[in-house]
Parts: C-alpha cells; structure tokens; sequence
C-alpha cells in the first residue's frame, strides 16, 4: 500500500510540475507542443526521482507555495 500512495504521489507532483511549465512558457505555440508532448508520452514516470535517498518530512512554512494552484486551475487549453 505504501508503494502505490508513494507512486500516486510521484504521479501528482509530475502533472503539477508539468502544468506549472506550461503556464509558465509565454509562448502559445510552445505551450501547445509541451501539451501535445504530455499528451503522447506518460506522467506514470520516477526515473528522475531517487528513491534510495534522504527526505525531510518537514513541514513546510505556511507562507511557502511549491505550485500556484489556483493559476494551474484557471489555465485554459486554446
């Protein structure tokens, strides 16, 4: 059980991170290739996360924000 809440966990913080890269790109053009590069390849991926290595559970402080959500929500696909 605690290996697939891990690999959901992986899976989420990839769509977040990728959704944060597009809104982030200014470029139409170039957003809708990341888009359509999301759309052919696959977020179910953790080769780029080391799973032999150290983490903190330290709670972040309140004031810290890793994703801008609500920008993420409001994006829009053209």
């Amino acid at each position: 059980m605690c290996k697939l809440i891990l690999q959901n966990a992986i899976i989420l913080w990839n769509y977040l991170s990728l959704s944060e890269h597009v809104i982030n790109t200014p470029d139409v053009e170039e957003q809708q290739e990341i888009i359509d590069a999301i759309r052919k390849g696959s977020v179910i991926t953790w080769a780029h996360v080391n799973l032999h290595g150290e983490y903190t559970f330290t709670p972040p402080s309140a004031n810290d924000e890793v994703f801008d959500i609500e920008r993420i929500k409001a994006f829009k696909i053209n």
